[in-house]
């Protein structure tokens, strides 16, 4: 059997081709992705190459935008289930949590947020798997216009380099380069912040979308400390 000489920790650990990174982390120990030789991949990706191979946990810069863009994911999910007709865009992960931006009929209110966050804690404990997909264009596009996301069907129109990648969660996908965490169970605490307005690709000759906000951590202490900070810089400003 054919192996790949890794390097962890300045350590050599020889493995077989084929083997998934996460059959080398122990359940539990809050890895969410891995660098191999620097390019960030999930870790249901196989090693098929040597490598220098450093597992990343939300501790880091690199998980904790791993984290807060599946958490994006997971907020999309959410409000697909409950307003079907809302048309996914773009949702980030940025500085200290995340947002997506949706094109709605009617205002998102307080209430709605609620509800979407609920949403979220159960897709949360339905702990779902999440599965990378490589399409061809022609394939993604098929499958976007069946999902009625005309949105990423324009984005997919202008992506040169083909395969394309997308990312699965039960019924859910979206379009998406990744990686993301394993199983939508990981995620601990999310909460969602604000709405605001913002322009389809950020030009006013575009759509008004809605933007929904939000951060996401590991524990409730974690949440608690971040949402004490926020109330404290309202204050002083």
């Amino acid at each position: 059997m054919k192996e790949c000489i890794l390097q962890l920790a300045g350590v050599e650990k020889k493995v077989p081709v084929g083997t998934p990174f996460l059959t080398l982390t122990a359940s539990g120990c809050g890895i969410i992705a891995v660098s191999v030789n620097g390019q960030l991949k999930d870790l249901s990706a196989e090693i098929n190459e040597d490598a220098i191979v450093e597992f990343l946990s939300f501790d880091s810069p690199e998980g904790k935008e791993i984290y807060r863009h599946s958490s994006s994911h997971l907020m999309a999910q959410a409000v697909k289930e409950l307003f079907p007709a809302a048309q996914m865009t773009i949702g980030p992960a940025i500085e200290d949590g995340f947002y997506y931006d949706f094109d709605f009929e009617r205002p998102f209110t307080p209430e709605d947020l609620l509800q979407i966050e609920e949403r979220i804690r159960e897709i949360i404990k339905r702990d779902l798997s999440v599965h990378r997909m490589e399409l061809s264009r022609e394939e993604a596009i098929a499958l976007f216009k069946e999902r009625g996301e005309s949105y990423k069907v324009e984005l997919i129109e202008e992506i040169e380099n083909p395969p394309i990648s997308a990312y699965r969660q039960g019924d859910f996908i979206d379009l998406c380069t990744g990686p993301h965490l394993p199983s939508t169970g990981i995620v601990g605490e999310i909460r969602l912040l604000a709405i605001a307005g913002a322009y389809w690709r950020g030009s006013e000759k575009n759509k008004m979308l809605q933007r929904i906000y939000g951060t996401s951590f590991p524990n409730k202490e974690q949440m608690a400390n971040h949402l004490k900070n926020l109330e404290e810089i309202k204050k002083r400003d």
